[in-house]
């Protein structure tokens, strides 16, 4: 019995073909393999016809053509040179597919599809161990991508045991990066956020933001997902003003990295298309616990609406971003007064898409990010067209000069929730709080 497209076929295996030990083992479990992908480069087994289907829709169907050549029998050389040079090729071409690997897995995670994730993290934890051994640091990545993946599938044992191998090459490899460290206690506190256990996700975050600042500073995207998860927490349990105040972190910091775009457009380029997805859904998430709480037509709902929309508009959402910022302008009009300097900026940029239908923030176009500087409530900035996410041009970028030099020179915040408390402290982390003391009291937003 066999179930075949254009690219694979998956056979049912006779089991009692093989002598005793000899038996193909899946390359997803590890357990006696049932059935075998055949394709025109590769033959591969697996458990269970659902394990092969998800590991060639996950990564086989991209990396097939190349792992078939990998683990075709060594061709018998003469020569040492020939030999170093064949080694050479196999450990580069591994490296390549590593990253291939590791992208393939981020990627799914971003689209939630969570099982897909798995097979990708799986061959890039292979192949390094094949280059760099058991317990290296550079199994950490794919260590934490295969937890990120059961947590999103709610196997919750699964991912705290490949969190804690992660956290074992953590403490074998002093010289692991703050980096990596803060990922894997981000990890560690969405689990236990999860399982319920908020006092220990709190700790985790804690150290996840400290090791974060550490890395790229404490008003750094990366590291504005530790003030989210936090806040979520503080909701859950009915700590209304933190929450609202550590979701209004995460809206500053997002609306400081428009600005940063601005002035050095190349700074878009170190961001994928994850971090973006994570900021969109975060800030997404504050808007409907802002509507909630403080009411759709509330100052703070319209600021977090105007900073999604950029965003939006950031990765070429156009429609969407375009909606949120029309409404961004009618909340500003109400309560600020159509004649209020913030409110005439921020109409005229509204204005400006409705009528000459660009895309600002295209990744593959140009434009700029003109938002509010932070510290205690002021914006500073303006959009231009001379800079750009990306070098190059998209068509339809007619009259984008006019639109980036009507964003607002001077827009003050929405007034903060409430003071920012420091975030609870945990062994080994109250020292390090202090690196990111701009988090503490109102004036950090």
């Amino acid at each position: 019995m066999s179930s075949s497209n254009q690219e694979y076929t998956i056979i049912n295996l006779n089991t009692l073909a093989y002598s005793k030990g000899n038996q193909p083992i899946c390359e997803l479990t590890g357990q006696p393999a049932g059935v075998k992908i055949v394709s025109e480069h590769i033959t591969l087994f697996y458990a269970k016809r659902e394990h092969a289907e998800q590991s060639w829709h996950g990564i086989m169907h991209k990396i097939a053509p190349l792992l078939g050549p990998l683990r075709s029998a060594s061709v018998l050389v003469g020569s040492q040179e020939d030999r170093a040079k064949r080694d050479y090729t196999i450990n580069m071409s591994k490296r390549a597919l590593i990253d291939l690997c590791q992208q393939e897995a981020s990627k799914m995670l971003v689209q939630q599809q969570y099982a897909l994730a798995i097979p990708g993290a799986i061959q890039a934890l292979s192949f390094l161990k094949d280059i760099f051994g058991d317990g290296s640091i550079e199994s950490v990545p794919p260590y934490l991508l295969l937890a990120e993946a059961n947590l999103g599938l709610e196997k919750f044992q699964q991912c705290e045991e490949f969190l804690s191998l992660a956290n074992w090459a953590i403490l074998n490899n002093p010289s692991s990066s703050n980096s990596i460290k803060s990922q894997l206690h981000r990890n560690f506190g969405k689990l236990y956020s999860a399982q319920g256990k908020l006092d220990e996700a709190l700790k985790e975050l804690a150290k996840d933001v400290y090791f974060s600042s550490l890395e790229v500073g404490p008003e750094h995207v990366d590291t504005s997902g530790g003030y989210f998860h936090m806040a979520n927490i503080f909701y859950t349990q009915h700590s209304i003003e933190n929450a609202l105040a550590f979701y209004d972190k995460v809206v500053d910091i997002w609306y400081k990295f428009l600005a940063l775009v601005r002035n050095d457009a190349d700074v878009a380029d170190t961001f994928s298309e994850a971090q973006m997805k994570e900021g969109i859904d975060m800030l997404n998430r504050i808007m409907s616990t802002r509507v909630k709480l403080l009411g759709d037509v509330h100052i703070a709902t319209g600021e977090v609406k105007y900073t999604c929309g950029l965003l939006l508009l950031f990765v070429g959402e156009r429609d969407r971003a375009s909606q949120l910022i029309f409404d961004a302008s009618t909340i500003y009009k109400d309560k600020l007064g159509e004649s209020h300097p913030s409110t005439v900026d921020v109409v005229s940029v509204a204005s400006q898409i409705q009528e000459q239908g660009v895309v600002p923030f295209s990744r593959n176009g140009t434009g700029g990010g003109g938002v509010r500087s932070g510290g205690g409530g002021g914006v500073s900035g303006g959009m231009d067209g001379g800079k750009g996410i990306t070098q190059g041009s998209v068509e339809g970028m007619q009259g984008y000069s006019e639109l980036m030099n009507q964003f607002p020179s001077d827009m003050p915040r929405a007034a903060t929730q409430s003071p920012i408390p420091l975030p609870p402290q945990s062994r080994g982390v109250s020292a390090g709080m202090s690196v990111g003391s701009g988090m503490g009291g109102s004036g950090a937003l």
